[in-house]
């Protein structure tokens, strides 16, 4: 496939232009030097040039990343009224205090710095990049955060051990990339996934993602473990029901004190975290979009389309489809259409 440049880039091959640094001296030139960093941390002699813009770190918390934090609210009460009610059945009350204090404080933990290594490593299941696949990655790197105007060394980068084409913004400082597309896509193609991962960072996507998710967790275990009795009692008869009648009789003392007393606020804590993930998946959508734009703005547009344009002939789309409207509704990432059809008109309004 022919970058933008006008370039013959094939998919796995980095032309010498993109693979040579520039000259450090009357002896430059050559091939590039393994960088004395260590792996996943960008290189100091391969920083931007001293006329690239100031650097500007910083998250500005977009729209959608807004609305996931607030969307996550029922999900966090949900998993309030689990880990208090666990807490409960120890003695005495100051352990259950504890209980329901450490939980609360657990959430900010997961965003100090100190913890970012882990959670990579451990709940992204990420690795640092060996010196070969960090100095592809500082050169692409090096040529999004220039035009963005950051400062590159900001970022810690890892790699996604995945045959899959994808990256991914980690809470924190972290940007990673698939194994597959690190290797095979050309230079523009690359630089333009990292600017998108680059726009999620921007909005503050990857925060809100982390903190939603670690405070859903003793809700979302509620649920599942809910939904494994009632597998089990369909495969068991008389264990099903047993719990069919328990719930139904729980459900029936929740109505009937609500009639006598009414007070029906109960309905809609319940029933609320059920409606929340439509419209947080359409935010999700949305920020996937804003990201896509990010890049466009850095001068990936034309590149993202083309790489859009690949996911798209591999049936990307095809199994988007056969999830039905379900899967559409709930989806956290829009239709590769979709994205390019926003991308094209973004073009077309910029002629870029």
């Amino acid at each position: 496939m022919n970058a933008s440049d006008g370039n013959d880039e094939r998919p796995g091959s980095f032309s010498a232009d993109s693979w040579q640094p520039a000259p450090r001296g009357p002896g430059g030139g050559g091939a590039p030097e393994a960088p004395n960093s260590t792996p996943g941390s960008f290189s100091p002699v391969d920083g931007p040039a001293q006329s690239a813009p100031p650097p500007q770190q910083g998250v500005r918390i977009s729209v959608p990343s807004a609305a996931e934090l607030l969307l996550g609210i029922p999900w966090a009460l949900w998993s309030f009224g689990v880990v208090s009610s666990v807490a409960a059945w120890f003695s005495p009350d100051w352990v259950s205090l504890s209980i329901v204090v450490l939980w609360v404080l657990s959430g900010l933990v997961v965003i100090v710095p100190a913890t970012e290594d882990f959670i990579a490593k451990y709940l992204y299941r990420l690795r640092r990049p060996t010196l070969m696949e960090q100095q592809k990655l500082d050169i692409s790197w090096r040529t999004v955060c220039t035009r963005a105007g950051v400062d590159p060394g900001y970022y810690r980068l890892w790699v996604e051990e995945s045959d899959t084409i994808n990256g991914a913004a980690v809470a924190g400082h972290s940007v990673a990339i698939t194994r597959w597309a690190l290797n095979n896509l050309p230079p523009r193609q690359l630089q333009a996934v990292l600017a998108h991962e680059l726009g999620h960072h921007r909005g503050g996507h990857p925060w809100a993602t982390l903190l939603v998710f670690w405070y859903a967790q003793p809700g979302r275990l509620m649920v599942s473990f809910i939904q494994a009795l009632f597998r089990l009692g369909g495969r068991v008869p008389a264990l099903g029901c047993v719990i069919v009648g328990f719930f139904a009789l729980s459900l029936a003392g929740l109505i009937l004190n609500s009639m006598i007393f009414g007070n029906w606020d109960w309905a809609g804590y319940a029933l609320l975290p059920f409606l929340v993930p439509i419209p947080l998946a359409w935010f999700s959508r949305r920020a996937e979009l804003m990201a896509d734009r990010v890049a466009g703005e850095l001068g990936y547009a034309r590149d993202t389309i083309a790489f859009l344009y690949d996911l798209q002939s591999q049936g990307q789309d095809v199994a988007r489809r056969a999830a039905g409207w379900r899967g559409a509704l709930y989806a956290t990432h829009p239709t590769l259409a979709d994205r390019i059809r926003t991308l094209e008109r973004y073009t077309q309004g910029t002629r870029s």
